[in-house]
């Protein structure tokens, strides 16, 4: 069964997704929808230019005062026009065209010379007549005032439509499907002779999606799902982790609880003995006869007491601290270098950098050389505990300030919670599961033998600053 926060995840992908390919759609048809209408109104100056075309050589034609028609005024004309399909004019009520057989409704010229302006008729083929008040008349094709291949892709449906007559200038797509989003747009011809209406249609199917980047969006979601539900789950092995840390150092103090009372027993029976016999002695050295009784009780109290200095000895070794002694000034370069080269490498497979900064090139610190390399070792190491499951950089600095000489360890760590931060010194208490808790108390019992102190805190900006206040030598020859 899924659980809660996966099915809010997944909820939150799904809404994630479907509002990007939405938006990605949108974006899509709109700029289609932009561009459709500039094409369109593209296509009606072109069309406005070929009418204003027809009215200027009527115009010419009817200022030139020609009595009879060139015979190849109209093989010239189609070079420029190829719509134009004949050309005359009236004398007399004869007609006088090119080609002859092609003329308008004599009635047609009436009209215009009555209402004195061009008027337009249109033939049984879906072409049309201009004919003029002064006599000259032009037939258009207007299936000629466009060439298909030359119009751009997107228009699908261009036609004309004037007094119930409509005529198809371009039909690339029979119709759109019940699917489609129909784009159109309709606007009049600004041309008094021929006031068409231009109507422009396409259809944007699903196949106009951009289908690329939706795919994209898609997977791009997808891989930052993965990466969050990765770290969600990190997240949940780390409190898990830590859950097992609590326990596991529950388990260290419990041992520990078994450990001294088992020491206590050890201890009590010699004790004891030693108090008994102590006291047995103070009732028999003054009888000389006793003085026997009184060498023996003697050896057994000295055989109890070495068995309690066995004990304790034996507890020494497993949790004493080696004391440093002799402090001599030491070189800092030297020291830290030799700690760089012997963790330096190692650190770097971890992806973490270690520097040493020396703010005080000629000042040494006073202290004994093994036990001021067991601290910084440890200093170090805790550090790179800190940064062994996101990498980082360790910085150890060395200044002095003519009192006293600073070593510094600073990581950009997650620092140690508040709550734990007043406890790092305790023995045995340690956040780790294989650590025993005596680090830090051990560093602390170190620097304190040479006269020096030891303070860790977080940093303001993150990860923790361990400072190590060691003697201050004089400056080094």
């Amino acid at each position: 069964m899924m659980s809660l926060d996966r099915r809010y995840a997944l909820t939150a992908w799904l809404l994630l997704s479907l509002a990007g390919c939405l938006w990605l759609g949108w974006r899509q048809f709109g700029a289609l929808e932009q561009r459709f209408r500039q094409e369109s109104f593209i296509t009606l100056r072109l069309l406005s230019q070929k009418a204003s075309q027809h009215d200027a050589v009527l115009a010419t034609l009817a200022a030139s005062e020609q009595s009879r028609l060139p015979a190849d005024m109209l093989k010239r004309l189609q070079t420029a026009m190829p719509q134009l399909s004949a050309i005359g004019f009236w004398r007399q009520q004869q007609w006088h065209g090119d080609p002859s057989g092609l003329r308008p409704p004599l009635a047609l010229l009436w009209q215009a010379q009555q209402q004195g302006q061009t008027l337009l008729g249109f033939d049984a083929q879906q072409r049309y007549w201009l004919q003029s008040p002064d006599g000259w008349a032009l037939l258009i094709d207007p299936l000629r005032m466009l060439v298909q291949a030359e119009l751009p892709e997107p228009l699908e449906n261009i036609s004309l439509q004037l007094r119930g007559h409509r005529i198809e200038l371009l039909q690339r797509k029979a119709g759109a499907s019940a699917n489609d989003w129909d784009l159109s747009l309709d606007r009049k011809l600004p041309s008094a002779s021929q006031p068409f209406r231009l109507s422009s249609r396409t259809a944007l199917s699903w196949d106009s999606l951009p289908w690329m980047e939706i795919l994209l969006w898609n997977a791009l979601l997808a891989a930052v799902a993965v990466a969050l539900y990765a770290r969600h789950r990190q997240r949940a092995s780390q409190q898990r982790q830590q859950q097992q840390d609590r326990l596991a150092a529950q388990a260290r103090l419990n041992t520990l609880n078994e450990m001294m009372a088992g020491l206590a027993q050890e201890l009590n029976p010699p004790l004891t003995a030693i108090i008994a016999n102590t006291r047995q002695l103070e009732r028999t050295l003054d009888e000389p006869s006793q003085r026997e009784a009184a060498r023996d009780t003697l050896l057994a109290t000295g055989a109890q007491a070495r068995r309690a200095a066995a004990l304790i000895s034996r507890l020494s070794r497993l949790l004493a601290h080696p004391k440093a002694t002799d402090t001599t000034p030491l070189d800092p370069d030297a020291l830290v270098n030799s700690l760089l080269f012997l963790r330096q490498a190692e650190l770097a497979n971890q992806n973490i950098t270690l520097e040493w900064n020396n703010l005080s090139p000629d000042e040494w610190p006073r202290a004994e050389r093994t036990a001021l390399e067991q601290i910084l070792h440890n200093l170090v190491q805790n550090a790179c505990d800190a940064l062994q499951e996101q990498g980082g950089r360790i910085v150890i600095s060395g200044e002095s300030d003519g009192h006293n000489y600073r070593f510094k360890v600073i990581d950009n760590g997650p620092g140690i919670p508040e709550a734990i931060l007043p406890k790092i010194f305790l023995p045995f208490f340690t956040t780790r599961s294989r650590g025993m808790g005596l680090g830090l108390p051990l560093c602390e019992t170190l620097a304190r033998a040479q006269g020096g102190k030891l303070h860790v805190q977080n940093a303001a900006n993150g990860g923790v600053i361990a400072q190590l206040i060691l003697p201050w030598a004089k400056r080094s020859a």
